[in-house]
């Protein structure tokens, strides 16, 4: 009797071994599961972020080249007022762009979808935070900030004074001709918001160009990462 019980002990034993090893392993199992789920979700989010990342640096050059644009057509307008230079109908296209500047639509949907499924689905902590600034500083700096004070410019000052100079040709939006050229040689309030344009408007495009420089390094860090 002793020694059946011993072995009934014995196999009791090995058959709770047999399911502690058993549950272990379906633990191991899961948990590689769930990991290699988060992994593709994390993969697919980066591919999303990569892709609007590449559309906004699209959107940041364009903005760019046309605000560039419009500040040196300004700086013309300011060199022939003040160095006493005859009018030209090369400055039309100057005077129809004093008061526009391109506004920067920038791509948010799929960090709205990484903030929606959790921040640290992203498991390099330095790249989580490079995105995060780059959507959260840069921007929301670029899409709020410069781009409200241009609005601000251009309603208090700009608008009022070139609706008083400046006749708009009713055949296009970006042609315009000075009421009277040579009164504005003179006239300090339309030069002092020339000048006010061109700082506005070059202080912007050097936001830009630093934002641009820190989103190029991002695309990169994250082309690694996917890799």
């Amino acid at each position: 009797m002793e020694n059946k019980t011993g072995q009934y002990f014995k196999y009791a034993m090995g058959e709770i071994f047999l399911v502690v090893i058993g549950i272990l392993i379906a633990l191991n199992i899961n948990n590689w599961n769930e990991d290699r789920k988060l992994n593709i979700e994390e993969i697919s989010i980066l591919k999303d972020i990569h892709t609007d990342l590449k559309a906004s640096a699209e959107e940041i050059k364009r903005n760019m080249d046309y605000n560039t644009d419009t500040a040196l057509r300004a700086r013309k307008i300011i060199n022939h007022l003040t160095n006493d230079l005859p009018y030209s109908s090369e400055l039309d296209s100057a005077f129809g762009k004093i008061s526009y500047w391109s506004s920067p639509y920038l791509t948010f949907s799929a960090y709205e979808a990484l903030k929606n499924k959790g921040l640290d689905i992203i498991k390099d902590d330095q790249l989580k935070k490079d995105i995060v600034n780059m959507y959260e500083s840069e921007f929301a700096y670029l899409s709020q900030d410069y781009d409200r004070s241009e609005w601000v410019l251009a309603q208090s000052v700009v608008y009022p004074i070139t609706n008083k100079h400046i006749r708009r040709d009713l055949n296009s939006v970006a042609m315009a001709v000075p009421n009277d050229f040579e009164s504005l040689k003179t006239n300090n309030e339309f030069i002092n918001m020339l000048h006010t344009i061109v700082r506005f408007r070059e202080g912007g495009i050097d936001r830009y160009k630093l934002t641009q420089h820190k989103l190029d390094n991002l695309i990169s860090a994250i082309d690694k990462a996917l890799k």
